[in-house]
């Protein structure tokens, strides 16, 4: 296995000419322009690992924000946690997916253990230009927002393993999450992936949910009748019987 570091990739939110970098003590970190004042940014930190380019591979980040507590593991500091990914195969002009999502749910206030609970699947068909990734997320919020379970005050965060580049503009509301559908208020994407290595619960649980999709998908691709239902309907829930 390849050596693991921690990550820190800065996202520079506006234009500027950076003149330096100041770690504050709070593990966050002031970067300066030549005219003295301060540089709007974000700041994802994360493990990964160095390819032989010397390019980082990032494993899995997750946003910093400044009121955030030295040592404190940054994933913690959320309210409740969902996993997603989705598995395709085009058909013609479309693509026929399977989105295999879970729900991280804290036992008590210390958050030192939880509970994985899993959701009903979302297979559907979409047009063949469409990331079914961000499809899968749009559901996953919407189900969320219409569910009984989170509450006004509720940090989210929904990780995900597709359009890592996009995620700093989706998280800033500048682009959408699907179609015209913007993040809504308490909730923030992160980055896994699920081809990492088993020692990380995070990138454990998004390989999950990607084997889930994955044998969804070999499922319902040898169920002709469910196929015909479900390109009349567009798109179904089905209960998830593939852990």
């Amino acid at each position: 296995m390849k050596e693991r570091r921690k990550i820190t990739e800065v996202i520079v939110k506006q234009s500027a000419e950076i003149s330096s970098i100041i770690p504050n003590d709070d593990g966050t970190l002031s970067l300066i322009d030549t005219d003295g004042k301060l540089v709007e940014h974000e700041l994802h930190q994360g493990v990964g690992y160095l390819r032989r380019s010397g390019k980082p591979k990032v494993l899995r980040s997750v946003v910093r924000r400044s009121d955030d507590q030295v040592g404190e593991n940054p994933w913690k500091k959320y309210d409740k946690i969902g996993f997603v990914d989705t598995n395709s195969l085009k058909k013609g002009n479309q693509r026929l997916f399977a989105c295999s999502p879970s729900l991280l749910l804290w036992q008590d206030e210390t958050r030192r253990l939880a509970d994985i609970h899993h959701v009903d699947l979302f297979i559907g068909y979409c047009s063949a230009q469409v990331n079914p990734e961000r499809v899968g997320w749009g559901d996953f919020i919407q189900r969320m927002q219409a569910s009984s379970i989170l509450s006004q005050a509720d940090e989210i965060l929904l990780v995900v393993d597709s359009d890592k580049a996009l995620i700093t503009s989706i998280n800033g509301r500048v682009k959408p999450v699907f179609a015209d559908f913007l993040l809504p208020a308490g909730f923030t994407i992160a980055y896994a992936t699920s081809d990492a290595g088993m020692e990380s619960w995070i990138n454990k649980e998004m390989r999950r949910r990607d084997r889930v999709a994955g044998r969804a998908m070999s499922k319902i691709q040898q169920d002709q009748g469910f196929l015909d239902s479900l390109r009349k309907a567009g798109s179904l829930y089905i209960k998830n019987i593939f852990e």
